[in-house]
């Protein structure tokens, strides 16, 4: 969890987040900012399998994890003929 100091976080953006890179992470900014993204809830590409996503409040943001069927996902993947099995590989693998 990152905490977040009173005041800190000048006007008007104190938090960047963005997504499509799968990978949980959080980096600070210059002037006490920081820009969070909050992984990938269907296919995340850290090496671990679960769902990822992030909570903000006006304290902390914390990184959460839950496990869901991907197992099921892959399966359902597999039946679609014109989609290529690795998609179903990855949900396993977290890649």
């Amino acid at each position: 969890m990152y905490k977040i100091e009173p005041g800190r976080f000048p006007a008007p953006f104190r938090f960047f987040f963005s997504g499509h890179t799968h990978v949980q992470s959080r980096v600070p900014l210059d002037n006490g900012r920081l820009y969070c993204n909050p992984g990938s809830v269907g296919q995340p590409r850290d090496g671990d399998r679960r769902s990822c996503y992030v909570i903000l409040d006006d304290k902390s943001i914390r990184f959460r994890r839950v496990e869901y069927p991907f197992e099921e996902t892959a399966q359902k993947i597999y039946a679609i003929a014109e989609l290529d099995n690795f998609l179903g590989d990855r949900l396993r693998d977290g890649r």
